[in-house]
């Protein structure tokens, strides 16, 4: 799963016991080269696209922690809050298909659900005997045979349609839903679990559709090989999706999968999919800045996004295709797609690891930075990720102001956002008071008072 090479040990194993010299080396791994190229050129064949080898043409970068206002300092501070009254859109409004040209989100991520991350489920995942897995692909191989039970039975209890109801009760009227690949296909060697995702998906999507008019990203958070040396790309460590012609054909049959979810879903306009998630080829290297991919990294992801437009095309190109700007700004990716491509982008804005970041701060910065973010494309741009929780100095008492700030920000300037993350249990500190379950979990912010239907403390 992991490389292609071994696809063709054969070519380099057997033959003279002897050592090779290095011109038949040499010969061999030209081969090696010629067969994979050959493969990959078939695949792209397949779909009717070629290998993109363009990225010099892309706009300009973003680089989100070396410009304000990222890196948020201190500045006066006004005492002045505002009411809005926002009409959110139905996410589903009939059979009408969803423009993301107009549409305003109003969403929640239901993240660590079918992609389970240790961050926000701590204290399941030591109950099962995971304290020293960092991810779910080492959880599994921990647990052996019972992973399959034991995911299936935290699917079932993490969130249900309660969940939902409550999300509802607030005026969301958008789920972005991150997935495993192993939701979608089974790949060989792959630890990561593959069951019966797609039934409680398909109960929780349903739900949230049919009663609530609720629009459902489903995202691909990890692919085969590993997206980004992270335990949500696949498993730490993990980076060799790129340049590998096994993972991006079977990367393919991810999508496949989804588009068969949504055709049977029986609400295909109600669906939009996100083919990656904060990609970087850098293997940690400025991971959640510009620098995090490369040009060949960057070549990589836009054939992949050609090819998964060729396949929602053959289903209904109305469903749009979400490209996450894996930290280099919408911007930066709007050139090499046409105007007529129906497809968003996503940026992700943390103040938790923006240097210097004080709570008292960020207010008067994200208000700065709504504007910002849609610089340098006409595409329409959705804040896919957020949260509460800053770097320095945490209170409970302004986390109102802070969300109400945000919602009412992402929504003027762009096509409104989804905050991460609907459920947490996370239990890590905060610099300040309470802890990260306090800044991270919508559910619970509900019931503090936090999140309201009426956004009345915005600073902007």
């Amino acid at each position: 799963m992991r490389s292609s090479i071994p696809l063709y040990a054969l070519a380099l194993a057997g033959g003279a016991a002897a050592s090779p010299t290095p011109g038949l080396i040499s010969d061999l791994l030209g081969t090696l080269t010629t067969i994979i190229t050959s493969d990959l050129n078939t695949l792209l064949k397949g779909l009717g696209i070629v290998l993109q080898t363009n990225a010099g043409k892309h706009g300009v970068a973003l680089p989100y922690h070396d410009q304000c206002p990222f890196t948020v300092g201190p500045c006066d501070v006004s005492n002045d809050r505002y009411s809005h009254s926002i009409g959110w859109p139905k996410g589903v409004n009939g059979g009408n298909f969803i423009d993301w040209k107009t549409y305003k989100a109003n969403g929640a991520n239901l993240g660590s659900w079918l992609e389970k991350e240790k961050t926000h489920d701590p204290i399941w995942w030591s109950s099962v005997g995971g304290d020293s897995a960092p991810d779910e692909w080492t959880l599994c191989q921990l647990l052996g045979s019972k992973c399959g039970p034991v995911l299936e039975a935290r699917y079932a209890s993490f969130l249900n349609t309660t969940t939902i109801d409550q999300l509802a009760s607030v005026g969301v009227n958008t789920l972005r839903i991150p997935t495993t690949y192993q939701a979608w296909i089974d790949v060989p060697g792959s630890q990561l679990y593959h069951g019966k995702q797609q039934t409680y998906l398909q109960t929780i999507t349903k739900y949230a559709i049919e009663k609530y008019n609720m629009h459902c990203i489903i995202g691909l958070h990890s692919l085969p090989g590993g997206v980004n040396s992270l335990d949500i790309g696949e498993a730490l460590g993990h980076g060799d999706w790129f340049q590998n012609t096994t993972n991006l054909a079977y990367s393919f049959q991810a999508i496949d999968g989804i588009l068969s979810f949504i055709k049977a879903s029986g609400h295909t306009n109600a669906f939009t999919i996100a083919p990656i998630n904060e990609a970087s080829d850098t293997h940690l290297a400025g991971f959640g800045t510009d620098a995090g991919l490369t040009d060949a990294g960057v070549n990589w992801i836009n054939t992949y996004h050609q090819g998964v437009l060729k396949k929602i095309a053959k289903v209904d190109s109305r469903i749009p295709m979400m490209i996450q700007d894996c930290f280099k700004g919408a911007g930066f990716w709007a050139p090499f797609y046409n105007s007529t491509n129906n497809i968003v982008f996503d940026s992700h804005v943390y103040y938790f690891a923006a240097a210097g970041t004080y709570s008292q701060y960020v207010n008067p910065a994200v208000c700065g930075q709504a504007a910002y973010i849609k610089n340098g494309t006409t595409f329409p741009v959705f804040v896919g990720e957020w949260s509460l929780q800053t770097m320095y100095n945490n209170t409970l008492a302004g986390r109102k102001t802070i969300f109400d700030t945000q919602r009412y920000a992402w929504q003027n300037y762009v096509a409104g956002g989804s905050f991460w993350t609907a459920v947490s249990y996370a239990t890590d500190k905060v610099d300040g008071e309470g802890t990260v379950r306090d800044y991270w979990s919508f559910i619970d912010l509900i019931n503090a008072g936090v999140i309201t239907t009426q956004t009345n403390s915005s600073y902007c």
